[in-house]
């Protein structure tokens, strides 16, 4: 099941298989789709994903499943990405060889549940993401403004409203 919704970021799909989230479609990305029905697993997962973007959740409780033809290295690589704690960052060279893992980063299924945003260059930049480095950015802000330890790219309100004017 193909879902749509707004949220904070702009519009965000869900695709869904036997209640288990495979795909999250980012704002650059998002195709047309029915939002979801009231009270279903993709409604539960959407709720999920806005608490995150509004800084109320560290942790999803979201069943996933990889795409079948995910290989060994790649889950591996995964696997670390999922393990970046909330609030901080890992360089692409420290979760494995710096080009697979920057692969695996741009075509990760699942961003922000898998956070691949998290990753970032060896340089104080915050490097490329799918769904554009503004969204790079305020993702790791919203988690440095929401944990003990701070971030690289502290990110200013007005530069965020300017590139998020929704944001309430």
């Amino acid at each position: 099941m193909l879902v749509r919704l707004q949220t904070i970021i702009g519009p965000l799909c869900l695709e869904t298989d036997s209640g288990k989230l495979i795909r999250v479609y980012l704002p650059t990305e998002a195709p047309e789709a029915p939002p979801p029905p009231h009270n279903s697993p993709e409604e539960a997962f959407f709720t999920q994903i806005n608490e995150y973007l509004l800084g109320q959740r560290r942790h999803f409780d979201i069943p996933v499943q990889l795409p079948a033809r995910t290989t060994p290295s790649q889950q591996r690589i995964l696997q670390h990405l999922a393990a970046i704690p909330y609030g901080s960052t890992a360089t692409y060279g420290s979760l494995g060889p710096a080009r697979a893992v920057g692969q695996v980063c741009a075509t990760n299924p699942l961003p922000l549940i898998i956070p691949c945003h998290r990753v970032v260059p060896v340089r104080n930049a915050p490097g490329q993401y799918r769904g554009g480095t503004e969204l790079k950015r305020f993702l790791l802000q919203i988690e440095a403004a929401n944990h003990s330890s701070s971030l690289f790219f502290p990110l200013g309100e007005s530069a965020m409203r300017e590139m998020f004017p929704h944001i309430p």
